[in-house]
């Protein structure tokens, strides 16, 4: 905008300039009734020492419908040693006349240093409409404009901002005909949908508004990003029409100086943590440990890169499971992003875990925070070193129910009895008690004299039927029989409107078929895509990947989006695995 201010200034017609002061509203043409026109109002404040004590006041509007507002803040250094600096505001509205005639726009108003400056009003031709009056009357009912306002234009790369969709509307019933809210896939910005609900219907000077549509936008480029509009549906005269709202354009600031130099793309408050998933466990050599990082706090949850555990000989991992929880606030998402490794200790004894450093730009106090790097330290004991641990009752239990697994106990059966004499003894019953405790006696024993003979002898460690390595390479050969089978319950989840576990369920189908490529994350996947089957099914799965994003963390979750998002995964992974 910056680019037209000298064009600005040129069509202005009112302007009051008075030494560091500079007020100009934009010269208006005539017009015609209920034709809409956009009017400009530039406030330009030089100086050091100028303040601006009052609100600019626009002019009176009531014989005119506001259709939409914008305005935008620009601060100019000429030179920083001097302190030169102009402070611009730019504001413009959408206004159409209600009726025809002479119209006159009154002044616009502002207090600077005690003084005020104000425009010269002047007066607009306003003629009747061309068409017929029933016609006109017509289109208007059927009129209704859609504005995106977006709260501050001025963010960091990746930091939130909350853009607002309303529509404008001279007829109440006009807002009942809005249908679905669809938002734009951007390359350079991510949109989430914060809320589709829409609020009570407020009117200002004849023209009628409603929110429709709140959304966050985070921008992945810095310098300006441009917006796509927002589109909705809209029932008018038996037919369904598609409506846009206007474009809106960011000025995305880049991050401040001394950012560390494991930086990624984390913008908000965070906390990171790491813990084992079942701590009374014993760490034992070459078998799996279930490992969460998890990070919590509030900002771009839905893009930031987590630490990765770093490579080490002594120890193995897998890929993670990530699982996401969030919900969107005014200044961010909040939530958490849960990583769950498998990690296979190779080694006994002292074994560090260790994650990568992570740090995160806080855009409140515009500061840098360094979290370190994260680590768990574990003691690895070998299957000897853990039996040898334990204590003597505790094998005594061990052998117990090892044998009671192998014994076929008898199953005694009972019979309701009429007891005719309760001081009479049932020998019996007697017999059968001390026969029972006679057999679990001669139980005790021999697993004693078992014990005494497993002492000289060295233990002999029983292996795992397969390896770890073995059971995934049966794993990768039958993935390709499951993948029908997956689809089909990606289907049953949709129709049921069980999202939540659909999109478990596709994120399980994801692990399997990048397994079965032999990729360990999706960047890796995409290029093996790239290779074997080329770069239009690459694309096509990047694209269904921030598609599956967008949908996951979704509010609200429409039937008519989530069937062509099931078709699209049903014909993008028959051709990734046939």
């Amino acid at each position: 905008m910056k680019q037209h201010f000298s064009y600005i200034l040129f069509l202005m017609s009112a302007v009051f300039t008075y030494g560091q002061v500079t007020l100009a509203i934009s010269d208006v043409k005539d017009q015609k009734v209920n034709q809409r026109f956009t009017l400009t109002v530039l406030l330009e404040i030089s100086g050091e020492n100028m303040e601006q004590q009052t609100p600019l006041q626009m002019p009176d509007f009531s014989k005119f419908d506001i259709i939409g507002t914008a305005s935008e803040r620009n601060t100019i250094v000429l030179d920083a040693k001097k302190g030169d600096v102009i402070n611009q505001l730019v504001y413009q509205c959408v206004l159409a006349p209600k009726q025809s005639g002479k119209v006159k726009i009154g002044s616009a108003l502002v207090t600077v240093n005690g003084k005020i400056y104000k425009t010269e009003p002047f007066d607009i031709n306003v003629r009747d409409s061309e068409r017929a009056s029933s016609v006109a009357d017509n289109s208007d009912k059927n009129d209704l404009y859609l504005n995106l306002e977006v709260q501050d234009k001025v963010v960091y790369k990746n930091e939130p901002t909350i853009a607002i969709l309303r529509a404008y509307s001279r007829d109440y019933d006009n807002f009942r005909k809005v249908g679905k809210v669809h938002f734009p896939n951007q390359r350079n910005a991510n949109i989430k949908a914060v809320s589709f609900a829409k609020s009570e219907i407020e009117s200002n000077s004849g023209m009628a508004s409603q929110i429709i549509g709140v959304f966050m936008i985070f921008p992945s480029e810095t310098g300006t990003v441009e917006i796509n509009p927002i589109s909705a549906s809209f029932a008018s005269s038996s037919k369904s029409n598609k409506i846009s709202s206007n474009k809106v354009k960011l000025n995305v600031k880049k991050l401040p100086v001394g950012m560390p130099s494991h930086f990624k793309n984390a913008v908000g408050k965070f906390a990171l943590d790491l813990l084992s998933l079942r701590n009374e466990d014993i760490p034992e050599i070459d078998q799996p440990l279930s490992i969460i990082l998890k990070l919590t706090g509030t900002g771009n949850l839905g893009s930031v890169h987590l630490p990765k555990i770093q490579n080490s000989q002594d120890y193995i991992f897998y890929q993670p499971k990530i699982t996401t929880e969030s919900s969107a606030k005014k200044n961010g998402l909040t939530g958490s992003i849960t990583a769950e490794y498998i990690v296979v200790p190779k080694k006994s004894g002292p074994v560090s875990i260790k994650f990568e450093d992570f740090s995160y730009f806080d855009p409140e106090s515009k500061k840098y925070t360094d979290l370190g790097a994260k680590e768990l330290l574990i003691n690895v004991k070998t299957p000897l070193q853990i039996a040898d641990a334990k204590t003597t009752l505790q094998k005594v239990n061990e052998y117990t129910n090892t044998v009671l697994e192998t014994v076929n106990t008898p199953v005694l059966q009972t019979q309701n009895l009429i007891v005719k004499d309760k001081n009479r003894i049932n020998w019996k019953v007697v017999a059968g008690n001390f026969g029972l405790l006679t057999i679990f006696g001669s139980l005790f024993l021999i697993v004693l004299r078992k014990r005494e003979k497993r002492k000289l002898k060295p233990q002999v460690v029983i292996k795992p039927i397969s390896t770890i390595a073995e059971t995934e390479e049966l794993i990768r050969q039958n993935i390709s029989n499951h993948i029908e089978e997956s689809i089909e319950y990606l289907k049953i989840l949709k129709d049921n409107k069980e999202f939540t576990k659909f999109f478990e369920a596709y994120n399980e189908l994801n692990r399997e078929t990048k397994e079965y490529h032999g990729a360990k994350d999706d960047s890796e996947f995409r290029t093996i895509l790239e290779k074997t089957q080329g770069q239009q099914i690459s694309e096509q799965y990047r694209l269904l990947s921030e598609q599956i994003q967008i949908e996951k963390f979704a509010p609200i979750h429409v039937e008519e989006q989530m069937d062509e998002l099931y078709k699209t995964i049903h014909i993008l992974y028959s051709e990734i695995n046939k």
